[in-house]
């Protein structure tokens, strides 16, 4: 038996935790680790993964003498560290062990301890990881490194902190020599790429997997709506079928013991948080995710944990295997959108050994249902989406470069041939590195000799101003007035766009109103209302291609049987299909369909989210140059859906659809890249990551014309066209669509308008985006702003006459009394002038006064140009103020500006489509 092969105080400490009898994952694994061999191991959360890597290493060390640190364990998360520690710290005093956590938030004296007596076991970060490099006895510690353990494993594997975690892993082999490995994963589709990753070049790996698919025990549900639902929807600002969800939800909650409530996104968990608690106070449900504070973060896991809160709300953040004790079911909140995150999610429930995780999805409508049976079927017969490992990042390898000058003067060959190791630059070509090294250096970074190079001053700055590769975006604090503590973060974009005083907002599941916006922070207090939902970066999950093509084959073979749906979810998906046959040929994995409206094009394809995107591009762009104006393109993983410019012919859609030519894809893509706001946000996090730009600098403020001029024939510039099409297209599954469509494979169809392509446009269609808006449609915008009524409303004699801001004069004045205090109102809030004569007005109606005067004092310096920025819809005096004072003479400038406050605001008021 595994545990036999293991030192005896390892066999007493378990018998003392009446741990008897290994797990499949430890019996697998014990033997195979205890041998020296690199072991991945892939099984679900909570079935002793961790103990299986961490026995046989821990025999080891209690067998081996020796001072420094002998084990590192490198998550991908602080929380995760944090238990890891409480978990490694009862190892070490049972077996005489120091283990100690390093990361970003180790205080200095902590870290000098480290430094001066190191632990046996070191548990960090992969950016920790960067600075232990850097320190000189730190190097020395580093030097009797014998194994490292690498958790959850599978969340590096495909971005660009895993690639800078391995080619740290290589580096290491400069100091300890070889050492062994074992990486943790969850159920991935690609096992032997996340094996590659851990090992890099020249070494073997042993695989041990866990199947998990008859562990599991999930349906998909879509209640019916009941007359509760229609009140409720009326109280809570929402919609009938979303509170049916609402209310199953909070059924199955209160059904069970503990309960995890996740959702892809955190502006859904902020939502449904605030709806719950505006519908019961005292409902035990609380909410968690990575905007809100380490502090508060840590109430919840602890809330949960000790059975305060029945439910807790949640993103990917409880995703890994952080502690919040025993959780008894599971509720997914509409489609998990891929296979492994289902997994992953689901696999958080049940975990007495041999116990089954329990669960479900409950869905909101349709297509919803559609994907969310796929994908239940998919993870019940293990069929798990491909994943690769993406080759050369040139942002590591920049970053990487300068990390190893930390420490004096490197040769460039044996740069190369570190790097090299590392699995993601297997094929790393030495013109390509060579390009970047001259790069780095003419930016400043690097002193370059014939065979070595150094640091400069600069260097320095830029290596501890990039240890992370995680994009930067900058974050204000949110603090509460009352308590003074930090109840989360709101995103630069976020603030930017929306926040001024007297706005209000939710986090942690509260409304919160802004008292003042600080440099740093904004000072907030809590009030019983819903707010606006924050929006914050990096949160869309991309439907995978075959997730999508085989909702296409269930639409077509309306066959249930095999699918894991309650009666009420596929009586709506088949009342859905039927009501689609009967007015328009039914869109599926073999047929695509075109529907024509009023200046709009919805092309039915079931092809998953970044095909669509692909395909969207290069269609708006063939589109729009050949009709000489703008086309706008949204898309969601079953629709792409053109807004024209004039009502065209089908035949022009489908000729241009059918023009694609599988051969030139990926040049028409590039192409199309080069002229697209994806480039612009992706160029600007490349810049940086290269040190082209300064960390610190305002996106806003990069000219970033200037910018390409200066890097356009550069790797800079290739890493960010790259970036584009690794990270928000599909090259690959876009050119194997693209040869179906060629053969004849895929039938095309026009018809009108549908009830598939109507349900995109009610739940998927966002409005064009303000890089998206040209000269054309800022003046369309123009136009529509100088038409809309405004209630002109006198400060003076609280009159109020109708106004147009196309026929408004120079000077505003009431026609009644000669007044030049003119407030321009919309017709939401014209009645705020009545707060004029009120005797006695409560502190939120004071500040409302506030802001009618401020709005009058606009309008009367600003005149028709100030009323044209306050017909903006949702627009405040302070948005406009800001608007006002930012320009002058460019009025698409000003127009886009307005354009963002509103799109800002129609999407916040669209609580979680």
């Amino acid at each position: 038996m595994a545990f036999e092969l293991l030192d005896s105080r390892i066999r007493q400490f378990l018998k003392d935790k009446d741990i008897h009898e290994p797990t499949g994952p430890q019996r697998n694994a014990i033997p195979r680790i205890l041998e020296g061999k690199h072991v991945l191991l892939v099984a679900p959360t909570g079935i002793g993964k961790t103990e299986a890597a961490m026995l046989p290493i821990l025999h080891r060390l209690v067998t081996t003498d020796g001072k420094g640190i002998k084990c590192i364990y490198v998550t991908p998360l602080r929380a995760l560290n944090r238990d890891m520690l409480r978990r490694f710290e009862e190892f070490g005093e049972a077996l005489g062990l120091n283990v100690s956590v390093r990361h970003g938030d180790t205080s200095q004296s902590e870290r000098q301890r480290q430094s001066k007596n190191a632990p046996d076991i070191l548990i960090t970060t992969p950016e920790t990881l960067q600075i232990l490099f850097t320190g000189k006895n730190l190097r020395a510690h580093l030097s009797n490194v014998r194994y490292l353990i690498v958790d959850e494993i599978h969340e590096l594997t495909d971005d660009e902190r895993g690639a800078q975690l391995a080619v740290a892993m290589e580096r290491l082999t400069l100091l300890a020599g070889e050492y062994q490995r074992v990486g943790l994963s969850a159920t991935v589709g690609s096992v032997q790429e996340v094996a590659n990753f851990l090992v890099g070049t020249g070494r073997e790996v042993t695989v041990i997997r866990e199947k998990v698919a008859k562990q599991m025990a999930i349906s998909v549900q879509s209640p019916r709506v009941e007359e509760i639902d229609k009140d409720l929807a009326g109280t809570l600002q929402s919609d009938p079928q979303l509170m049916s969800c609402m209310r199953r939800c909070r059924e199955l909650i209160e059904a069970h013991r503990s309960t995890l409530l996740f959702v892809n996104t955190r502006d859904t968990a902020e939502a449904l948080a605030a709806r719950y608690h505006v519908w019961d106070e005292n409902f035990p449900v609380g909410v968690h995710h990575g905007s809100l504070s380490k502090e508060i973060r840590i109430e919840m896991e602890e809330a949960f944990k000790s059975e305060r809160l029945k439910g807790l709300i949640c993103t990917s953040s409880l995703e890994l295997g952080i502690d919040v004790g025993s959780v008894d079911f599971t509720i997914q909140y509409n489609s998990p959108r891929q296979v492994a995150r289902l997994i992953q999610r689901m696999g958080r429930a049940g975990h007495q050994v041999g116990g089954r995780a329990e669960g479900a999805i409950v869905a909101s409508n349709p297509d919803e249902i559609a994907e969310s049976l796929v994908i239940v079927r998919k993870a019940l017969h293990d069929e798990l989406e491909p994943f690769a490992v993406r080759d050369c990042p040139l942002t590591v390898l920049v970053n990487q470069l300068v990390a190893m000058a930390m420490v004096g003067n490197v040769v460039k060959d044996d740069a190369y041939n570190i790097i090299k190791r590392s699995y993601p630059f297997r094929k790393l070509e030495r013109e390509r590195f060579d390009k970047v090294l001259e790069l780095a250096a003419q930016i400043g970074l690097l002193f370059l000799n014939e065979s070595d190079y150094k640091k400069s001053a600069r260097g320095r700055k830029y290596f501890y101003d990039n240890i992370s590769m995680i994009p930067d975006e900058r974050t204000y604090l949110v603090r509460d007035l009352a308590t003074r503590a930090v109840v989360g973060t709101l995103d630069e974009s976020f603030v930017v766009s929306f926040a001024e005083p007297y706005a209000s907002f939710i986090t942690r599941g509260r409304t919160w109103r802004i008292v003042e916006v600080r440099e740093e922070e904004l000072l907030v207090e809590q009030v019983k209302e819903i707010g606006s939902i924050p929006s914050w970066v990096g949160e869309d999950i991309p439907v995978p291609y075959s997730v999508a093509q085989e909702v296409g084959r269930l639409r077509r073979e309306e066959d249930y049987s095999h699918y894991h749906g309650d009666a009420p979810a596929n009586s709506s998906l088949a009342e859905y299909i039927r009501s689609q046959r009967a007015k328009a040929v039914l869109p599926s994995d073999t047929v695509v369909t075109l529907e024509m409206g009023k200046r709009l094009a919805i092309l039915n394809v079931c092809f998953g989210t970044k095909v669509n995107e692909t395909l969207a591009k290069m269609l708006s762009t063939l589109l729009s140059a050949r009709l000489g104006e703008s086309v706008g393109v949204t898309t969601d993983p079953y629709r792409i859906i053109l807004d024209l410019p004039r009502d065209i012919r089908p035949d022009v859609i489908l000729e241009t659809l059918r023009s694609l030519r599988t051969g030139t894809v990926e040049g028409l893509l590039r192409m199309v890249i080069r002229n697209s706001s994806h480039l612009r946000w992706r160029f600007v996090y490349v810049a940086k990551k290269f040190g082209a730009v300064d960390k610190e600098a305002d996106y806003r403020n990069i000219n970033f014309n200037r910018l390409v001029e200066a890097y356009e024939d550069s790797v800079m510039f290739d890493e960010a066209v790259d970036k584009v099409l690794w990270e928000d297209l599909d090259l690959p599954a876009t050119a194997a669509v693209v040869a179906r469509l060629e053969s004849g494979e895929i039938e095309l169809h026009v018809c009108g308008l549908s009830p598939i392509g109507e349900a995109g446009l009610q739940h998927s269609k966002e409005l064009i985006t303000p890089q998206r808006a040209d000269h054309s449609i800022l003046m369309a915008l123009k136009r529509r702003l100088e038409d809309e009524t405004l209630f002109m409303s006198c400060l003076n004699c609280t009159s109020q006459h109708r106004l147009k801001a196309k026929e408004a004069p120079k000077r505003v004045l009431c026609p009644k009394c000669g007044g030049s205090m003119m407030a321009a109102l919309a017709s939401y809030n014209k009645d705020t002038i009545k707060l004029v004569k009120k005797q006695k007005r409560t502190e939120e109606e004071e500040k409302e006064l506030r802001r009618l005067f401020k709005n009058a004092s606009l309008v009367s310096s600003g005149g028709r140009k100030a009323m044209v920025v306050l017909a903006g819809r949702g627009v405040g005096p302070d948005t406009a103020a800001r608007v006002l004072s930012s320009y002058h003479e460019d009025e698409d400038a000003l127009l886009r500006d307005i354009l963002t406050a509103e799109i800002n605001y129609a999407r916040n008021k669209r609580f979680w489509d």
